[in-house]
């Protein structure tokens, strides 16, 4: 019979409970991982990490509360539920929003923060009227008000949440952009034909000609009415560092 040295067999008993030790330590860091992951959840959903503030910055005009219920972002739900990606997104579908943030600071305050698109004019699109920036983004449909600058090319179409992309259009509005909001009032750019453009300013015919170098232009025609002129005097842009004004009886060039 094979007897086995006392010392090896200490050995092996040794080496046995060790193996056995380190599997339920392991085991153990286990166990800890997914109280600590399931207590997490627990905290993450409980009151104490629920939503108790919403802040909305910025909007004016966009329905930021619609988009807020539609995700069920409401005082009282888990913070940890909102998705702040998916709510900006869904805001800057409003026509009006050019820009949207969401950020959440823990433990249940939502913000939203909106920028909004500056309508510049009303731009006649088929038969109906509708706001749109300087950028060309169209906001709403609505009659124009009384003061307010017009546009009226034809040809144009688009609804709420287009950007107007034509060039002549595009023109315009920036034309209407650069003026002051004293010679914004009531002021129409049309069509000139072959392609240019013709604006009414304060009763002054403005012959604009083609869709460029606007902001020159605008800065011209600012100067010129500073400077003043006659009544319903004829100005023409068409070269902005040679304008020309044409009186009711004469001519003079700038």
């Amino acid at each position: 019979m094979t007897t086995i040295d006392h010392r090896i067999a200490v050995r092996r008993r040794t080496v046995r409970e060790a193996g056995a030790r380190r599997r339920l330590g392991r085991l153990l860091v286990v166990i800890a991982f997914f109280v600590t992951v399931a207590l997490i959840a627990l905290l993450f959903q409980s009151p104490l990490m629920a939503i108790r503030q919403i802040e909305v910055a910025g909007a004016r005009h966009a329905n930021v509360a619609a988009v807020l219920e539609r995700h069920n972002v409401v005082p009282g739900v888990p913070t940890i539920s909102v998705r702040p990606r998916a709510l900006e997104t869904d805001v800057e579908g409003d026509p009006w929003v050019a820009r949207a943030r969401a950020t959440i600071t823990w433990p249940g305050t939502v913000v939203v923060t909106v920028l909004e698109h500056e309508p510049i004019a009303w731009v006649e699109i088929g038969d109906d009227w509708y706001r749109a920036s300087a950028t060309g983004a169209v906001v709403e449909q609505t009659n124009p008000s009384k003061r307010g600058a017009r546009i009226r090319l034809g040809g144009l179409s688009a609804v709420p949440g287009d950007t107007l992309t034509g060039r002549r259009v595009l023109a315009a509005l920036e034309f209407l952009a650069m003026l002051p909001q004293e010679l914004q009032r009531r002021a129409l750019v049309a069509s000139g034909g072959n392609g240019t453009l013709v604006a009414r300013i304060r009763g002054h015919p403005v012959d604009l000609g083609s869709p460029m170098d606007m902001r020159e232009k605008a800065a011209a025609l600012t100067a010129i009415l500073a400077d003043g002129v006659a009544e319903r005097a004829a100005i023409s842009l068409v070269s902005p560092v040679r304008p020309a004004i044409r009186n009711p009886q004469q001519a003079v060039e700038r």
